[in-house]
């Protein structure tokens, strides 16, 4: 009866199945989540924007915050959480501010996916830093600037033209907890990209001036951004106040109008 119980006990070992082990992700369906992100996963999109909406010509145009080099500099540390991030981690911040959508299981086949895309840019070299436009904008004279170099494909109201351009305000743009929403990175990005039919043909003060306008107006919020720069050292132009920039005795931003949140992000910091 002894012996019987052994050889029960070993076959139960033999078959019974290990801890399971996550399969590698696909690339090229990375590739098509990240292109086309708000009809793949509509329960997580927040907005009608893309991953490839910023990250332009599939996150490999050098000038337009590429994605070339981004796997192998993950876990890193950030300020803006204010710990040590992965790549899913940063991926899920996209999701949730750019995208204002609603943050992904890490060990989904989708992040798998996504993240196996961007690993293969790696082998490509990294781009150059461009030139970061830290002027001061003037929303009027952005909002004629926006009238005669954005509006045709962007639309009067910063709707966007599905299938020609996304939207740059209101409630199908991106969150205010965005990068996109510093003034900074949107002027840098204007000034090295835009118009998309003539890019690099803004002067810097035109670009900082069209994306002052663009940040005036409304969009959906971030929950939770009170929290971000932990440490107190949020950057200059960022858009909303920090309970710790506060505690520091930093001066505030001025309030943006703001919209009501679509979808909850789920995120961590919640």
């Amino acid at each position: 009866m002894l012996a019987l119980l052994r050889v029960t006990v070993m076959l139960i070992a033999i078959v019974s199945p290990g801890p399971a082990v996550a399969q590698p992700g696909n690339a090229t369906r990375g590739l098509a989540l990240l292109t086309n992100f708000r009809d793949s996963l509509p329960a997580n999109s927040g907005n009608a924007l893309r991953c490839v909406s910023c990250h332009l010509e599939n996150g490999t145009r050098g000038r337009a915050m590429p994605w070339t080099g981004s796997s192998s500099r993950y876990p890193r540390f950030r300020s803006r959480p204010g710990y040590d991030e992965t790549i899913e981690q940063r991926i899920n911040e996209c999701v949730a501010r750019s995208l204002a959508g609603r943050m992904l299981r890490e060990d989904s086949r989708e992040m798998r996916d996504m993240v196996a895309y961007i690993a293969t840019l790696d082998a490509l070299p990294r781009a150059d830093r461009v030139d970061t436009v830290k002027l001061v904008g003037s929303a009027p004279r952005g909002r004629s600037g926006y009238a005669k170099s954005c509006a045709r494909c962007h639309g009067d109201a910063g709707q966007g033209l599905r299938a020609v351009a996304p939207a740059v305000w209101g409630g199908g743009s991106f969150s205010i907890g965005a990068g996109m929403a510093r003034q900074y990175t949107l002027a840098t990005f204007l000034k090295h990209n835009m118009p998309f039919d003539g890019s690099d043909t803004l002067s810097a003060q035109r670009a900082a001036d069209i994306a002052a306008y663009v940040l005036s107006r409304a969009r959906q919020d971030h929950p939770g951004k009170e929290r971000d720069w932990p440490r107190g050292d949020p950057p200059a132009d960022v858009a909303y106040a920090t309970t710790a920039a506060r505690r520091a005795g930093k001066p505030m931003p001025p309030p943006r109008p703001l919209l009501r949140r679509r979808v909850s992000p789920d995120s961590l910091t919640q």
